[in-house]
Order: C-alpha cells, then sequence, then structure tokens
C-alpha cells in the first residue's frame, strides 16, 4: 500500500476551501493511504477553523498547523517537515482535484515508481464563471501521450514548474535537503522543482495523464497568480535570485537544457504581454525595467542558440526569441529572414535587426531599392534598445535584402497567414520541428504527440486533433480572404 502526504497551505481561501475539501471527500479508494497536513499561514479569515471542524469528521487522518503569516513557501515547507508519507504533493486550497485522483496516481507510482524523479497529474482549468473545467493548458501536450515516463536530458521540452500537481518521493527530497525559497514574489514553486532535479543525473518525468488536478482561474482575479503583474519584483526578481544563480551554479557540465526551457517558458508569459495593453507592464519604473533586462540577459546568456531557436513547449514568438539572443551578446542567426508581404504594386518588408544596423535592398540587377516607405521601430520590450525592425515598401520584390552587408534569406508571407505566423514557419523549417505555426497572442503549440512511448492510439488521435486544427484555421483564412 503506498502512503502519500498532501501537503496544503491556508491563506484567504475561505470562498474557495469548500469545493476543496469536497472534492476530497469524494476521493475513489484505491491501493493507497493519504493524510493530509494543512498548514494555516495565519489566515485573516475563517479558512483554519473550516479546516479543523472538516478534519474532525474526515475518513482520512490530518492535521491542521497554525503559525504567524510567512508566506506559501514557508507553509510548504512547514508542511514538508510534518509529512509521512512515502511521497508528498503540494495541492493549492483554492484548486480541486478529479474524484479518482489519488487512486489514479496510486497505480501510476505503483507501476513506475522506481522509474521516475517527479511524477506529474494533468492540469485542467477551471475559469470562473464557467462550470465545467477545459483541458486548455499551455503544456498539455505532454498527456497526449498517455501514463508514460520521459527522460527530461533526451526529451528538453518536458519539465514541470508547479508542485500542486506534483508527487515527490519524500525521502528524496530530504536527502537532498530540498526546501522552497521564501522571499520570492513568483516561480517559487518552479525554482524548487529545478534545484531539487539539478541533483540528479538523468531526471525522469512521469506523466499521470490519467489524473486530473483542476486549477481554478478565480473571477475576482485575486489569487498570487493574477497579482503578479502589481509586484515590480515579480518581473526580476526570480531571474536574479532563482533562475541566474541555477545556471550559473552547473559549472563546467553545463545548462540541462530542459532548465532552459523552463527559463524561457516564463518568457512566454513575461515578454510578448509587454507589446499588448493589458499586458504591458505599467508597474515598472525605468530603473526596474533596466533590472529586468539585466536580468533577462544574464539568464539568456546560459541558454544555448540551439535551445533558444528549437524550444517548442509553448509558442513564444521569434521576436521574443530574437531579443533574448540579442540580451545575450550574441548576433542575430544568419537564416533569420526578412519576411515579405506581396500587395497590390508594392511589396512591404520586415527585417529583425540589432540595433543600428545598415539595411540595404537590392534589386534584379544589383541595383539599390529605394522604398517608398522605409523606417525602424523599436518594440518596446521594458524599454529594450538593442533590437530592432525595419519595415520598407517598395514596388517589386528585392532580389535580397542585405542587413551589414550580408544577405537575408526572403520568406514571402502566404496568403491570409499573419506575419507572426510566416516568421514562425520559418523558424520552424530552420530548425526542423513540426507544427501549426503560432499567430499572434498564441501560447498553445499545435504538434503530434512528442516524446517516448506513446501507444499508436493516442499517437493517431493526437495527428487527427492537430490535422482539424489546421483544416479549421485553413478554413477561417478562406472565409477572410472571401470576405476582402
Amino acid at each position: 500500500m503506498l502512503s502519500i502526504t498532501a501537503v496544503i497551505p491556508l491563506y484567504s481561501v475561505e470562498p474557495y476551501l469548500p469545493d476543496l475539501l469536497r472534492s476530497l471527500e469524494a476521493q475513489a479508494p484505491g491501493r493507497y493511504d493519504l493524510d493530509l497536513v494543512f498548514i494555516d499561514d495565519g489566515s485573516p479569515d475563517a479558512s483554519g477553523d473550516i479546516v479543523e471542524r472538516w478534519l474532525s469528521s474526515s475518513r482520512f487522518p490530518g492535521q491542521l498547523i497554525r503559525q504567524d503569516n510567512a508566506g506559501v513557501s514557508a507553509a510548504r515547507n512547514r508542511g514538508m517537515d510534518a509529512a509521512s508519507g512515502d511521497w508528498v504533493t503540494f495541492p493549492d486550497s483554492d484548486d480541486l482535484l478529479a474524484d479518482d485522483y489519488f487512486a489514479a496516481v496510486a497505480r501510476f507510482l505503483g507501476d513506475h515508481a522506481d522509474r521516475i524523479d517527479v511524477a506529474s497529474t494533468r492540469l485542467l482549468r477551471l475559469r470562473e464563471p464557467r462550470p465545467e473545467p477545459e483541458d486548455v493548458h499551455a503544456l498539455s501536450f505532454r498527456f497526449a501521450g498517455g501514463d508514460r515516463v520521459v527522460p527530461m536530458v533526451e526529451y528538453p521540452d518536458f519539465f514541470q514548474l508547479n508542485v500542486a500537481s506534483a508527487f515527490f518521493r519524500l525521502a528524496d527530497l530530504r536527502r537532498a535537503g530540498a526546501r522552497f525559497r521564501t522571499g520570492l514574489h513568483a516561480s517559487e514553486d518552479a525554482l524548487f522543482v529545478a534545484e531539487y532535479l539539478l541533483g540528479v543525473a538523468s531526471p525522469r518525468l512521469g506523466l499521470v495523464a490519467s489524473a486530473s488536478y483542476i486549477y481554478r482561474r478565480r473571477a475576482a482575479r485575486d489569487s498570487a497568480v493574477d497579482a503578479f503583474r502589481t509586484d515590480p519584483r515579480a518581473y526580476y526578481e526570480r531571474f536574479i535570485d532563482g533562475y541566474e544563480p541555477l545556471m550559473s551554479g552547473c559549472g563546467d557540465r553545463g545548462v540541462p537544457e530542459w532548465l532552459q526551457s523552463m527559463f524561457l517558458y516564463e518568457c512566454q508569459w513575461l515578454l510578448p504581454v509587454q507589446l499588448t495593453p493589458d499586458g504591458r507592464a505599467e508597474v515598472l519604473d525605468e530603473a526596474q525595467r533596466e533590472t529586468t533586462l539585466r536580468a533577462l540577459g544574464a539568464c539568456a546568456q546560459h541558454v544555448s542558440e540551439a535551445r533558444l531557436f528549437e524550444y517548442d513547449a509553448t509558442a513564444l514568438p521569434l521576436e521574443s526569441r530574437l531579443l533574448l539572443q540579442v540580451l545575450a551578446n550574441r548576433p542575430l542567426p544568419p537564416w533569420v529572414g526578412s519576411y515579405a508581404t506581396p500587395g497590390r504594386g508594392a511589396v512591404r518588408l520586415m527585417t529583425p535587426v540589432a540595433a543600428g544596423a545598415d539595411v540595404r535592398l537590392v534589386g534584379a540587377d544589383g541595383e539599390t531599392l529605394v522604398p517608398s516607405d522605409a523606417r525602424f521601430t523599436t518594440p518596446d520590450y521594458f524599454g529594450q534598445d538593442v533590437l530592432q525592425v525595419h519595415h520598407a515598401e517598395v514596388d517589386r520584390m528585392p532580389r535580397s535584402v542585405e542587413v551589414d552587408g550580408r544577405p537575408r534569406p526572403i520568406v514571402r508571407r502566404r496568403g491570409a497567414e499573419q506575419i507572426a505566423e510566416t516568421t514562425d514557419r520559418h523558424r520552424r523549417r530552420v530548425t526542423g520541428s513540426w507544427g501549426i505555426p503560432g499567430r499572434q497572442r498564441d501560447v498553445r503549440v499545435w504538434k503530434p504527440v512528442a516524446g517516448p512511448d506513446a501507444a499508436l492510439g493516442p499517437r493517431v488521435r493526437g495527428l487527427m486533433r492537430v490535422a482539424l486544427r489546421l483544416v479549421k484555421r485553413l478554413v477561417r483564412a478562406g472565409l477572410v480572404r472571401r470576405a476582402r
């Protein structure tokens, strides 16, 4: 019989806590023993009292530990010290668990425990006020192949960031001296996972597709995840005090690619949104914006050029990747194109360049084409000034576009394709990866089932889902052209 301890911090979750407790009461029996450790982290509401009453009649053994408010990391550390199970997990108190959650995890661990270093369950999202959870998480591709074990060194886009939907062997955590970092205001759980797995030579991730963890996106938008955009420290602290020291500490062995991918995943939520009105970091002053850029550059120096452009866990736009390349003090790769949009009597060209670059448009006979309109723009990622985009309009397609005397490939935009799709399609061709090109504001990547040991059935279903998605996109593009 497998023993599991669930460590659950409590802080201002009175409206949501009953849902979690009901989901615990509904857990199906299985080959597991479950005990619960709740940590009342100085909650100002009645969360602790609700749990205390519930524990008095619960079928699961448990305890409530009360402490002065010290933050979620300190609460998890306190609960980890009190844990006694073979395996430990850290659910959030405003989330829910599927009825067979622990039974499914126990079945998986019974079959694969000796082959894995951390287990991850499928994460569904409950977006209030919608009543039903949805399978829309950016990393859901990991579970398309069913229950399986993935070696992270060989498949670096398979990584684990949160601890709420993860299970760890308690003895391994204690042997490694693993602790949650207190004082951080974002990504403290991702750094906990990364620091623990850096102590494992070849970490293996167990994917429990049969167990569903239901993450609540609060309608009130008052969770820690929502609040980070209003806290300046959340933009740079995780990199200065977290990722960069971890990466630097890898020394001569090099930074494992799965950790590089974790950093790039963080950038997915930080960089593209800076160009949108609702995502721009208005909370930062000029000094804090500069600090954020320096922190990103310090981490990007530990990301290889190959990993930067091959990363495919999320649809990180090419422009964001190019910014990280320049922040890392590296030149743009020679394959980066000049992206052309042919039109009636004119061709528009968009060419990403390092700041200060000279751009020349060359005609069929080698002459310099003079554009009717030419300008440089500087995408405003935290006020950066190292990456620019050259825009030009000419009356015919150039033979080549030269940047500082070196030709760039000209990549033609297709039909109603967004320019973001054009750049991502080109990147995929260069790196040899297959997936539906990402559009502006896309986060999720649509691609065939990736990774090892997926059965034929999941692979076929995955291909059908991707094909259907591609057909829908082509149909929409055709409708757009007809409307025009």
